[in-house]
């Protein structure tokens, strides 16, 4: 099997080492711009290295794009046009300026790297809640990454706190409840060492009445580490307390209930970096792409950022 990674930074490398592990048989190809990474590469990794993919004609069996966002479309389109089999892009797809893609969602074939879906404890979450029941769901990312002003991408409309995290928990969100169209009642957002949002709160109704608060921040200086978390309350008046280590169930009177563990939830994987999620989203990408988010699913999470950052 043949697989093409564009870009090999820090999602390219781990995409790379996790394939590797879970099937040494593949043969890979790399478009690393940077001559002396690739240089360094070469020594070290055993794939071959292009600095662009001018003289790759023939179609890929997987690729991958983990350039920065304002690169994804214009590789997706020669991956299209190359006719490779499968494109995994990573998130945020382009950002939210990828809103209007008609041509592009024809495809089956595209699937965007939203990881959280691939945690053990949403997987619970998407077999065990009814979605017909939930009453309303809150969603949050909160962690001190941004210290000092980003430079370069990082600090332009590719990037924020909404692209960058909140579509995560905004791509958990849809995933849970399905397709449900979804208004934004209100929201605010704040610039506070970068250009762009560093905090952003919103408001939302769905089509069918679930209330969806959400609240992103990177730039609190309190916590020490990152914080991703979803409360969901149910009709009945049940409550879940989900993050990416258990879920805690509580009853209409707030007492606790039960909780449910990845250690409870996780199987053995034959390949671990960087947690069981991401080794599980590779396994569906060599295989049948089960929970990958598609790229019509993207395209409605980056829909709603631009309502949200309008």
């Amino acid at each position: 099997m043949k697989i093409l990674i564009y870009g090999f930074g820090r999602m390219g490398l781990t995409h790379f080492s996790i394939l590797n592990g879970l099937d040494p048989s593949l043969n890979f190809s790399v478009i690393e711009p940077n001559k002396i990474l690739r240089n360094i590469l070469k020594k070290n990794i055993n794939a071959k290295f292009y600095s662009d993919d001018s003289s790759l004609t023939e179609a890929f069996d997987i690729t991958l794009i983990t350039t920065p966002p304002s690169l994804h479309l214009q590789l997706l389109e020669k991956s299209i046009k190359r006719g490779d089999n499968k494109i995994f892009i990573e998130k945020p797809f382009g950002g939210h300026t990828n809103i209007d893609l008609e041509y592009i969602s024809e495809y089956d074939n595209i699937n965007i790297g939203y990881v959280l879906r691939f945690n053990p404890c949403i997987q619970w979450v998407k077999t065990n809640i009814d979605p017909n029941e939930i009453k309303s769901i809150h969603g949050e990312y909160i962690s001190n990454t941004i210290e000092k002003k980003p430079e370069g991408w990082r600090n332009g409309p590719f990037s924020g706190v909404l692209n960058e995290m909140g579509s995560h928990v905004i791509d958990l969100v849809q995933y849970i409840i399905g397709k449900d169209q979804m208004k934004v009642l209100s929201s605010k957002k704040e610039s506070i060492i970068s250009d762009i949002d560093d905090i952003v709160e919103a408001t939302i109704k769905t089509e069918n009445d679930i209330s969806v608060s959400l609240y992103f921040n990177w730039v609190k200086k309190e916590v020490r580490k990152p914080v991703f978390g979803l409360e969901i309350e149910m009709k009945d008046g049940f409550k879940y307390s989900i993050d990416q280590q258990q879920v805690n169930k509580y009853n209409s009177n707030g007492d606790f209930i039960e909780k449910v563990s990845v250690i409870d939830l996780v199987k053995s994987v034959p390949y671990y970096l960087r947690g069981v999620d991401f080794t599980n989203q590779m396994s569906d990408l060599l295989g049948e792409r089960k929970i990958m988010a598609t790229v019509n699913e993207a395209l409605e999470v980056n829909r709603l950022i631009a309502k949200i950052l309008k």
